[in-house]
């Protein structure tokens, strides 16, 4: 959308939307609330937090959301399906109402993809949710979204030339998850583990992928027993969960490490999956430290080859002059006399 902004010479005009997200998150333990800001709030009717769904391919199941508005306004709302992703950092996250929906977001039917809700009001929203034939088993995840209506920002100028305006749209997400029976296959592979140093802190990381169709929940140590001056085991980042296909890193942070190091570090993860383990060598020192070694090392190359010279000679001197000093004492020796 362009928004008017008159200008003397050459007139430029931008204007930015941006969605302010305001998605269900799953909490690592304990009961969970409803998704619900304070003014609208989305739930599922007959559980206290998410969907959790389990159908055959082929079959479909009708649930429905509630949805309140707990302002003193009426309010309508955009309503639409969405699939489910995990990000690299592993928290679950719902996509845009502009992304492909291969999956839950796809196999979701709404009646109406806007709802009115009356001031201070709830409203039951029914869907169907149908899965395919010959769909591969396994878990699935989506969410079901309510959207209001964006809130206009202010324009400003920038740079001089440019009007920019920043418009609000807040969204709500519950979630879907889903289990379409058959072979639960879990399995969980890992790239190698590596490390960089930024200043006095040590950062560890380690790729996972899961390939399996099962969701999984990893968590990992990192043993560094063998470094000098540094603790035994650090605890890796816990990540929320992995959606079948996704792929995050796990990371672990040793502040304060040693100046100088060289040794090992060994990583064990677990998960759903069973336990793997990955392992990196690990050496470093400060470059005025390495510069200062090198010179060491060739002043002390270069003074043996100075020592290993002088005494090569001296030894040549010694033979000279221990000849010649038999010649004077055995005149026979001498050719010609």
């Amino acid at each position: 959308m362009t928004i008017p902004f008159p200008r003397p010479h050459r007139a430029l005009s931008t204007a930015l939307v941006t969605a302010a997200l305001a998605l269900c998150l799953l909490a690592g333990s304990g009961p969970v609330a409803a998704v619900d800001n304070g003014a609208l709030g989305i739930r599922p009717a007959n559980e206290s937090d998410f969907f959790h769904i389990s159908l055959y391919p082929g079959a479909a199941l009708e649930a429905t959301a509630i949805v309140t508005n707990h302002t003193e306004t009426a309010v309508t709302l955009l309503n639409y399906p969405v699939d489910a992703t995990s990000t690299p950092q592993g928290a679950f996250a719902l996509a845009n109402q502009d992304e492909p929906r291969p999956g839950v977001g796809g196999w979701v039917q709404l009646a109406n993809d806007h709802i009115t809700l009356a001031a201070n009001s709830e409203l039951r929203v029914p869907f169907r949710i149908s899965v395919p034939e010959g769909t591969p088993p396994g878990d699935y995840a989506g969410g079901l979204i309510i959207q209001s209506p964006p809130v206009q920002g202010k324009t400003s100028t920038v740079e001089g030339d440019t009007a920019v305006r920043l418009d609000v749209i807040q969204r709500q997400g519950v979630r879907i998850y889903l289990n379409v029976a058959g072979t639960a296959v879990s399995t969980l592979k890992h790239g190698g583990l590596s490390w960089a140093k930024t200043g006095d802190t040590v950062t560890f990381a380690l790729p996972l992928y899961n390939t399996g169709n099962t969701i999984l929940h990893p968590s990992g140590t990192l043993d560094v027993s063998s470094w000098v001056g540094a603790n035994t085991q650090l605890k890796f980042d816990t990540p929320e969960s992995m959606l079948p296909g996704s792929t995050l890193e796990l990371h672990a942070s040793l502040p304060q490490a040693p100046a100088v190091q060289s040794g090992t570090a060994a990583a064990t993860f677990t998960s759903e999956a069973g336990t793997g383990h990955s392992e990196t060598s690990i050496a470093y020192a400060p470059w005025p430290l390495l510069i200062a070694g090198l010179f060491l090392v060739l002043g002390a190359t270069y003074g043996a080859w100075r020592t290993a010279r002088f005494v090569r000679r001296a030894r040549h001197a010694i033979a000279q002059v221990t000849a010649k000093e038999r010649e004077t004492r055995d005149p026979e020796t001498v050719p010609g006399l």
